[in-house]
């Protein structure tokens, strides 16, 4: 049976109270950004109903730093030597203490006999916890594909067979169904097109080959907007080997957003600096073309292949596909829940799409960051260390970028400065 103990004391901690009132009257005199945390504190000290017996104590509620704490402990020290304490606050002391010891039995006899009861009785798995259980069965089971006993199936996003205009709708389906490839629509959570090799049981591995079909102007308002540098960020890291960028023509590539040669550099930048592909098409017709080549080649170069399930970790880029006849690739599944914007993301991997959406960070000099300060605590600790502002504000400059190694810069070194730097309310 629980046993309920209720202890209502009108003023529990009458010293730390009169200590922040004063330390409070004193911060808004001297005008001091401390009173807005010292007022925070004393209202959760007020609202507290339990007597706290030290500034330690305190750091379980809202507004109490450790320097807060620590100052709470050197008044209460000062205090006990100068031996000012009243005799009726020493009896309401000692009656507090006896209340917490007697607060502090009850809830380990509470704790005990809830511990047996979890021990009697085990806990009955809920839908979630075997779902959880089931996936983490799946991702581990090992599977394996003998040659000729799969097929390759062309996997088509779903954005990518819709239009708004109702005479275009389904236009990617309808162009790969008339060329005879091999197709299938779902939702995938990185690219626009990748190839899986499947077999009759439904298993489904991925080969190393994902399309981003972007239109030109498409490709501008990514670029404008810092989609472009997000989206290679991923893909570069997706795990797959192959990745190609195939780019149409928009008309005659006028009235973009973005002029045409800052598009071609781009595609260059990319193609030079990560290793994608970057295919041209002058239309969509002739993407959907292109992709159902790809479909009859990947058809031929792993007609005679063994193919079996690895996990990221340990898969090997630098297979060659046409001269290895045993495959590890990566399960449709893992790729999907991995590559999903919403997966659990490392401070690592959320630090470089933080530097990607600042203006004229591109994924090189965010990476070459983030080669020499992991993480914002890093970079935010590395200012403090600078003797004054001016180094702060170059510590960035001399980081070098790209192949090329060249450095990041004065201006953007100062941006970053300025941007971690600053205070907002």
């Amino acid at each position: 049976m629980e046993t309920r103990l209720e202890v209502l004391l009108r003023e529990p901690n009458p010293l730390f109270t009169r200590w922040l009132e004063r330390w409070l009257r004193e911060a808004e005199r001297r005008d001091q950004k401390s009173q807005f945390r010292l007022r925070q504190a004393l209202e959760s000290l007020k609202s507290y109903p339990l007597p706290l017996s030290s500034g330690r104590d305190c750091s379980i509620l809202r507004g109490f730093g450790g320097t807060l704490c620590q100052l709470i402990d050197e008044e209460l020290r000062h205090h006990k030597s100068l031996q000012l304490v009243p005799q009726q606050a020493v009896v309401q002391e000692r009656y507090e203490q006896q209340v917490q010891a007697v607060i502090r039995k009850v809830q380990e006899k509470q704790l005990e006999q809830q511990k047996r009861q979890k021990s009697d009785r085990p806990r009955k798995p809920t839908k979630k916890d075997l779902a959880e259980l089931a996936a983490l069965e799946e991702r581990e089971r090992v599977v394996e594909m003998q040659p000729g006993r799969f097929e390759l199936l062309l996997l088509v996003d779903t954005q990518e067979t819709s239009g708004k205009n109702k005479r275009v709708l389904d236009q990617t389906r309808s162009y790969l169904e008339s060329l005879g490839a091999r197709h299938e629509v779902r939702r995938l959570t990185i690219g626009d097109f990748l190839w899986v090799a499947q077999d009759q049981e439904g298993n489904e591995l991925v080969l190393p080959y994902i399309v981003e079909r972007k239109r030109m102007d498409d490709l501008a308002s990514s670029i404008r907007d810092g989609r472009f540098h997000e989206q290679k960020h991923r893909l570069h890291h997706c795990g797959l080997q192959h990745i190609i960028y195939l780019v149409e023509d928009y008309g005659d590539n006028e009235q973009l957003g973005l002029p045409l040669d800052s598009l071609q550099q781009a595609l260059t930048n990319a193609k030079v600096q990560t290793g994608v592909r970057v295919v041209r098409t002058a239309n969509h017709f002739r993407s959907m073309s292109y992709l159902a080549g790809m479909s009859r080649s990947l058809g031929q170069i792993f007609a005679g292949k063994k193919l079996h399930s690895v996990d990221r970790g340990t898969l090997d880029k630098a297979t060659c596909l046409l001269t290895n006849s045993d495959l590890g690739l990566l399960k449709f599944r893992a790729l999907y829940e991995d590559s999903a914007k919403n997966a659990q993301l490392t401070v690592r991997e959320v630090f470089v799409q933080q530097l990607l959406q600042l203006h004229s960070l591109s994924l090189e000099r965010a990476m070459a960051i983030v080669e020499r300060y992991p993480t914002p605590r890093c970079l935010l600790d590395a200012y403090a260390e600078c003797a004054d502002q001016k180094q702060a504000r170059l510590l960035l400059s001399g980081i070098p970028c790209g192949p090329l190694e060249r450095p990041l810069g004065d201006k953007i070194s100062q941006c970053l400065h300025e941007f971690y730097s600053t205070h907002f309310r």
